[in-house]
């Protein structure tokens, strides 16, 4: 209440010290004092009313970032998914290569372990016959 008083005060002093300007009259030290007021009310205001547009900027800005931070988020648990289908993918890859890997394994030990015994015979044949040679 006693700042709108206030305020019709400077606004009814602030018209006369105006048309004092108008009609060209010296001003006094107590119309420079309104004018002053006056200047200082509207600064007052342009701050006001810059510190609203920041703040609308602030919430849009936080906004934005929510929002961009939620896409980051959804972006990242999607390519975590990928990944991990991925490293599951290979983990099994990898297993079935190592069976494969085994049973050739065990294919060419059984191989070898045959040709083993078969150079065994041939080598026992093989004396057999240097022996009857001798004899």
């Amino acid at each position: 209440m006693v700042e709108s008083i206030a305020t019709s005060v400077i606004d009814k002093a602030l018209e006369a010290v105006l048309r004092k300007v108008g009609e060209g009259k010296k001003l006094s030290t107590e119309d420079l004092v309104v004018l002053m007021l006056g200047l200082f009310r509207e600064i007052r205001k342009d701050i006001t009313e810059t510190n609203k547009r920041i703040d609308a900027l602030y919430e849009m800005m936080s906004r934005n970032y929510e929002a961009l931070n939620s896409r980051i988020n959804e972006v990242n648990d999607s390519l975590i998914k990928k990944i991990d289908e991925i490293s599951n993918r290979l983990v099994e890859k990898i297993d079935e290569t190592n069976k494969r890997i085994d049973a050739i394994n065990d294919s060419l030990s059984k191989r070898i372990d045959a040709l083993y015994d078969l150079l065994g015979k041939i080598y026992q044949t093989l004396i057999k016959q240097e022996t009857t040679q001798k004899q």
